[in-house]
């Protein structure tokens, strides 16, 4: 950032390694005619891989500069996690092939075989597995996206740092990090640190970022700093430093207007966790994001007790605008109620997905739900298996068969006629995974076959593992809660001698799909 042009007055071309030369030293340095390079190249490289054209100001246009194509001698790929190429405009992992790669690290042999692999496209030669995410433009030219390593999961979505950085400095903030921080105990949040000696107008970045990148990738809060903090080498990012956005401590807008507004902000919140939020405070720049959002819909819908669609949020974050959005005298959906059941039983739409599939495909384990149990301690085999079917004979769901056929349906088994084994066997530790695999891997024919499968595995004396296999069609991750919980509950009841006493459900899924 310091590089003075006029103090380097000697050559006509420099070169710069590494992937943050900022926009403003390729303007200063191409005034006077010279040019600017942008270089690549890891150690593991003699001496650069990719080199670009000459950058200049109204190339960059505020972004990172390009890595350029491969040198002479140098191929680079740009794969997946299979080794395969990805369409230009995709991220990728960086891999470097050609003369000039080393040979390995120096009695490093694991390190050696795991960053220097075989070339799928010419046979008996290596390329280098470098750990950067690159992606590769229309005209050929490389992108330099950030590290694999930089890689987290929010919400469910892989998102890629690098990506949310790049975007960053398309917007005209070169200087920037984005990290994930949990500063409140199950609220995850993506945040974005910005190099900018003036106030960020988040409203503004947030509407840029969505036209470059999915919701889920947009950073919930912007944070703006004299300089990034750098550990004490100074040659990377402190992260530990970098300060919580303050969403409490804003300054809150007017307070609410009206019952609804009152309401609304209560609401809101409650949802963000939060003491306090104004009238005019922007839901997702005080930290929502979509699932909270989903979260705050819900409320909204029994609170009011309207039908909202949760884009009406996105559309109208704020409490003043949303209250005019509640629609007038709109009830919600009726309350799901027990149905009359037809002769023949329709499927939900999710089901009629996996219904496809399957008669498509044919079995298979692709949708199998394993949860696998060590349980220490003595163990009643009968009084579990017995449990077992008591959570068969309360959930319909668990005995509910998919007849083949042309016409997607569903066929509700009575209780006495739907009867789950529980299946048994012995092995030691060393072999308990390729066993939990073994039965994890079962094919369910949803035609014939229970939804739901058991396997009870003894390991010794008071140690058993148990695995509880439940099909797609019958249920998901957050089915596995009160699936436990309730054979939890027939198992206690069981070892006593008699029946659970459990609270009769008011709906079964066929009704909710009805």
């Amino acid at each position: 950032g310091s590089l003075d042009p006029a103090a380097l007055a000697w050559p006509k071309t420099l070169i710069v390694g590494g992937e943050a030369c900022p926009p403003h030293v390729a303007a200063a340095w191409s005034r006077d005619g010279r040019r600017l390079v942008n270089a690549y190249g890891p150690t593991e490289i003699t001496i650069c891989a990719a080199m670009s054209q000459a950058l200049d100001e109204t190339g960059l246009a505020g972004a990172a500069p390009p890595l350029g194509g491969p040198v002479a001698n140098t191929r680079l790929y740009v794969l997946d996690a299979m080794l395969r190429p990805v369409p230009a405009g995709v991220a990728g992992e960086l891999y470097i092939a050609g003369a000039g790669l080393a040979r390995g690290y120096l009695d490093r042999p694991g390190l050696s075989a795991e960053r220097f692999v075989a070339d799928p496209f010419h046979v008996g030669q290596r390329m280098y597995r470098s750990g950067d995410l690159a992606r590769r433009r229309e005209d050929g030219q490389l992108d330099y996206l950030g590290r694999v390593d930089q890689q987290v999961k929010l919400r469910g979505f892989r998102i890629e740092l690098g990506e949310v950085q790049s975007a960053l400095a398309q917007c005209g903030y070169p200087g920037n990090a984005a990290i994930v921080r949990e500063d409140r105990q199950g609220h995850p949040q993506l945040v974005a640190y910005l190099v900018s000696a003036e106030p960020v107008d988040a409203d503004a970045l947030r509407k840029r970022l969505t036209q470059r990148l999915p919701e889920y990738m947009v950073p919930a809060a912007f944070v703006a700093l004299d300089a990034l903090p750098l550990t004490a080498n100074g040659s990377k990012l402190d992260r530990k430093a970098l300060p919580a956005p303050e969403f409490a401590a804003r300054a809150l807008s007017r307070g609410p207007a009206n019952a609804t507004e009152q309401l609304l902000c209560s609401l809101f919140a409650e949802v963000l966790g939060l003491e306090r939020i104004g009238a005019e405070d922007n839901f997702f720049a005080f930290g929502g994001h979509s699932l909270l959002a989903t979260r705050l819909i819900g409320r909204i819908r029994a609170t009011f007790d309207v039908e909202l669609p949760i884009r009406a949020l996105f559309d109208a974050p704020t409490v003043e605008t949303l209250a005019r959005r509640l629609p007038s005298g709109a009830t919600a959906r009726e309350p799901l109620l027990p149905q009359t059941r037809p002769a023949l039983l329709p499927l939900s739409f999710a089901q009629q997905r996996l219904w496809f599939l399957h008669r498509f495909e044919g079995p298979s384990a692709t949708y199998n739900i394993p949860l696998a149990l060590r349980l220490d301690g003595e163990l009643d085999g009968d009084a579990l298996e017995a449990a077992l079917n008591d959570v068969v004979a309360r959930h319909e769901s668990l005995r509910t068969l998919f007849p083949a056929g042309d016409v997607p349906q569903q066929r509700v088994l009575p209780t006495d006629q739907a009867v789950l084994r529980l299946h048994r066997a012995r092995c030691d530790e060393a072999g308990l995974h390729a066993a939990l695999s073994a039965a994890a891997a079962h094919r369910f024919d949803l035609s014939r076959e229970l939804p739901l499968r058991a396997s009870l595995i003894e390991l010794g004396p008071q140690r058993h593992a148990l695995l509880l296999l439940l099909h797609h069609i019958a249920g998901d991750g957050a089915s596995l809660q009160p699936l436990a919980r309730d054979l939890s509950h027939a198992y206690a009841a069981r070892r006593r001698g008699r029946a659970p006493a459990f609270a009769p459900l008011p709906v079964q899924y066929a009704d909710y799909t009805l």
